[in-house]
């Protein structure tokens, strides 16, 4: 998600400020906002919402839903070097 450049901020909520502010600078996943402000997922989902259909937020789905098998193994790797 991005923010959207001129998009007006006023009268929104302490976390719907926050979730704006982290679109800020770079696009950022819902989990990630979700995990950052430590609000539960289904609560961050529903305020990205609620800012895509006030035009605050664009939301960017990617096209490659199958994920790359490297990234897979390089996520595996860093498990098992935790555990």
């Amino acid at each position: 998600m991005t923010l959207v450049p001129g998009a007006p901020a006023s009268r929104l909520s302490p976390e719907t400020r926050a979730i704006v502010a982290l679109c800020e600078d770079s696009p950022i996943s819902v989990a990630e906002i979700s995990a950052r402000l430590h609000l539960h997922l289904g609560v961050t989902r529903i305020l990205v919402g609620d800012l895509r259909a006030t035009g605050q937020l664009d939301v960017h789905v990617l096209d490659n839903d199958t994920p790359d098998p490297e990234t897979i193994m390089r996520v595996i790797r860093g498990l098992r070097s935790i555990s």
